[in-house]
């Protein structure tokens, strides 16, 4: 784009967003407008719709490390540290502030809600505890506890309920660990990855309940380790989705590759253990004293349910290209010649609207979100 043209569309940007006009708030121009303030004299919008492409949405473009960042051809360190910076303007004071107005003003309406009259508000505060707010793990940050196949036991067993704390208490006293500050701790690991949102979800509860023992559970928990655990999908996708040929990674090259990651930490054996037991206990993976051996795998189609409806929480129209590229998903070792066969499936079922092929135009339409997924597959699970 000439300079001068350059310069008119950027300052359009942010005249749409300091106007308030509902085009400024799509993330393919939000994404563009924070770049501009890293990369000058550049047509931005090919890099943002890249961006957004493969890292599958905005918040997958934040939530990625400054390396993968600065591998997209027009990233460079500024503009990745920009985006690290937002990012971490968001995670830390973003929740803080809505704790702090919430507090002030517990009847005030959120981006989401609709405010409810005196007496609803009354009676629903009577029915339901409010819930804590949570921050997520951010970045590439290490563990040592894994904890996923204690999880995918026991949460079959599970009270149905909203409250983590009740949970937590379930799985402390479950665990079959002998030293209560160990039995503690790992019912707040196991607690922190598989409800994320700090509150018991229902869709979560039930799905374990309807297929326990199953590798459809295996799958979605291992799907929530990943959403809450970053450095596993950079795992997956920088030493097994590479090595699909051989199907096996050393466990050397595991500790090798964390160790070049984290060069000053002192728990590269530790975190190379855990991220090991994560692809076993997850079904992922076989795993031996020096190796680990994988391939792509089937697609459960009640897991690949509860996956598309997390990952594609609102109901609407979305680009199977999108699905395809999800970071999440491809880090399931899910073969992707199953994607669409298993959306057909999901509409044959009645859980999606429509798969549309025609020409070059591919998409799927959801019709419900996380919540009713569940309980129309729930339904199907108990009459089967």
């Amino acid at each position: 784009m000439p300079e001068k043209g350059n310069k008119g569309h950027r300052q359009r940007l942010r005249d749409r967003f300091a106007n308030s006009e509902e085009s400024s708030r799509s993330e393919e121009a939000l994404l563009e407008l924070l770049l501009t303030y890293a990369i000058p004299q550049r047509d931005l919008q090919p890099l943002a719709r890249r961006l957004l492409a493969e890292l599958g949405d905005l918040t997958g473009v934040l939530n990625a490390s400054t390396e993968t960042l600065c591998e997209f051809d027009g990233v460079k360190e500024n503009s990745a540290v920009l985006l690290k910076l937002v990012d971490w303007l968001r995670q830390h004071y973003g929740d803080k502030r809505a704790a702090r107005e919430l507090e002030k003003s517990p009847t005030q309406a959120t981006l989401f809600d609709v405010l409810p009259d005196e007496k609803e508000r009354k009676a629903s505060a009577k029915r339901k505890p409010p819930r804590k707010q949570v921050t997520p793990r951010r970045g590439t940050e290490m563990f040592t506890n894994a904890v996923l196949k204690e999880a995918i036991a026991l949460l079959p067993g599970a009270p149905n309920t909203e409250s983590i704390d009740e949970i937590r208490a379930y799985l402390r006293d479950s665990l079959h660990y002998s030293a209560e500050q160990t039995r503690q701790r790992y019912a707040s690991y196991i607690t922190r990855r598989m409800f994320p949102n700090g509150h018991a979800d229902a869709p979560m509860l039930a799905f374990a309940k309807t297929f326990p023992k199953s590798q459809a559970l295996r799958d979605v928990c291992f799907y929530r380790f990943l959403k809450a655990e970053p450095l596993e999908v950079q795992v997956v996708e920088d030493l097994l989705l590479p090595n699909l040929g051989t199907g096996r990674v050393g466990r050397d090259r595991i500790r090798n590759y964390l160790a070049e990651k984290f060069p000053v930490s002192k728990s590269i054996k530790g975190c190379g253990q855990a991220v090991v037991e994560v692809l076993d206990a997850g079904g992922v993976a076989k795993v031996d004293r020096t190796k680990v051996t994988f391939s792509m795998r089937e697609i459960p189609v009640p897991a690949f349910a509860f996956i598309l409806h997390s990952e594609f929480p609102e109901p609407g129209m979305y680009d199977i290209g999108k699905l395809e590229r999800n970071r999440i998903i491809r880090a399931m070792l899910w073969n992707p010649e199953g994607l669409l066969s298993s959306l057909y499936e999901l509409r044959n079922q009645g859980i999606i609207s429509k798969v549309s092929e025609i020409d070059t135009i591919r998409q799927f339409t959801t019709r419900y979100a996380l919540e009713d997924a569940i309980k129309h597959l729930v339904a199907e699970g108990n009459k089967a």
